[in-house]
């Protein structure tokens, strides 16, 4: 592998670490220790918020670093590995997308000020929503990180096609 996609490989992978890492903490531990911890589950939701906001920015830059990846590796990689990460990626840049505009969506249900839900049931689909989204993004990127990785190890020279 030569240095420019070494480079870009290390940077991708930690930015998925970084994003997915962070997503996976979050919603196993953070999420369930201030619902055991917090009286007013609702208020943890004002975190969340916040929370989910900087994940989603991490995950662009994340999603940006694979295509990034992707591209340096085209060449190299078997046909079978292309069509599995180019499609991993597409579901990835389509659900943060989603995300992104999902946010919005449950921001526009909450009087931050009031810190109140002015819109339950809407809030209540919004939020369902947004996390099974969030979850199948979670199953793509681990889908999309396991075959870039095994790509990546059996490469033996940078002209050669990886299987």
């Amino acid at each position: 592998m030569n240095a420019a996609r070494q480079t870009i490989h290390v940077l991708s992978v930690l930015a998925w670490a970084l994003w997915m890492g962070g997503f996976t903490f979050f919603t196993s531990v953070s999420l369930r220790v201030a619902h055991k911890v917090l009286s007013e589950a609702q208020e943890f939701g004002y975190v969340t918020q916040v929370v989910t906001d900087r994940l989603n920015v991490i995950g662009l830059i994340a999603v940006l670093s694979l295509l990034a990846q992707l591209a340096a590796h085209w060449q190299v990689l078997v046909r079978w590995r292309r069509f599995v990460l180019g499609i991993t990626w597409l579901i990835l840049a389509i659900t943060l997308a989603y995300l992104f505009n999902l946010h919005h969506a449950l921001a526009a249900t909450v009087d931050f000020a009031q810190r109140v839900v002015v819109d339950a049931d809407t809030f209540e689909v919004v939020h369902r929503r947004y996390k099974q989204v969030a979850s199948v993004q979670w199953l793509a990127a681990v889908l999309h990180l396991t075959v870039m990785l095994t790509a990546c190890r059996s490469e033996g020279h940078a002209d050669q096609e990886i299987g």
